[in-house]
């Protein structure tokens, strides 16, 4: 690991959720709250489609430890689900989630068809590192969608249900999903492939558990910049 692996992930999960926040807060701002609705979701697509295609690129992390760089968008992600679930309640929370599940299932299938495509002369000495990249295979692309619509939709419950601050709604909820997310994707994307999947699962865990402070701050600037925080009426 290089020295400045921990604060340059940090600071780039930060800056991220700054990035597709600011326009929240700028509609928030000019009395456009009408807008906050479509483009918090469009955030949330944006930022699970981004994180789809950085995942393809290893990073450091501490000692054995490894982190795919779609991390970089964790917590930003966190914050617009957090946004969407208690302004407007848990059934928008779930029906973002489940667009974003068939979004993720239509960019897996057109990437196929463009990496399936006959390539220019020019271009077939770079059609290999090109399908390495893009390409994710069935059993990983079926793990990641699966843990994703589960742990999310989960996500989603639990935030619009417990009470308290931000402490014990993202402090409790987070760690939940994220265990679950790893618990459905790690075997059914690498049983029978990774030697040791209990260690591979532990890695993941304990990668995801350190940006919970950053996802608490970026959900409690959220809040206080947008004005929200808890649902009075119960969803249906």
């Amino acid at each position: 690991m290089t020295w400045y692996a921990i604060p340059y992930l940090y600071s780039a999960a930060l800056a991220t959720y700054i990035a597709v926040a600011g326009i929240l807060w700028a509609l928030h701002r000019l009395n456009r709250d009408d807008l906050l609705l479509p483009v918090g979701a469009m955030n949330y697509m944006l930022l699970l489609t981004v994180s789809q295609y950085m995942a393809s690129k290893i990073g450091a992390f501490v000692g054995p430890f490894v982190i795919p760089m779609g991390v970089f968008t964790y917590s930003a992600s966190v914050a617009m689900l957090d946004f969407l679930t208690l302004k407007y309640g848990r059934r928008v929370g779930y029906w973002v989630v489940r667009i974003a599940a068939y979004l993720q299932v239509l960019i897996f299938i057109i990437n196929w068809l463009v990496i399936g495509y006959p390539p220019a002369t020019f271009w077939a000495s770079l059609q290999g590192s090109f399908a390495n990249i893009m390409g994710v295979s069935a059993r990983v692309a079926i793990a990641s969608i699966t843990a994703f619509l589960i742990s999310e939709t989960y996500d989603v419950f639990l935030v619009s249900r417990l009470g308290g601050g931000v402490l014990r709604r993202v402090g409790y909820s987070d760690p939940v999903a994220m265990t679950i997310d790893t618990l459905v994707f790690i075997p059914i994307a690498f049983y029978g492939v990774v030697p040791n999947i209990w260690l591979l699962m532990a890695s993941q865990l304990v990668v995801k558990l350190s940006l919970v402070p950053m996802t608490m701050l970026a959900v409690w600037i959220n809040r206080k910049a947008l004005q929200y925080g808890y649902i009075t009426a119960k969803s249906p």
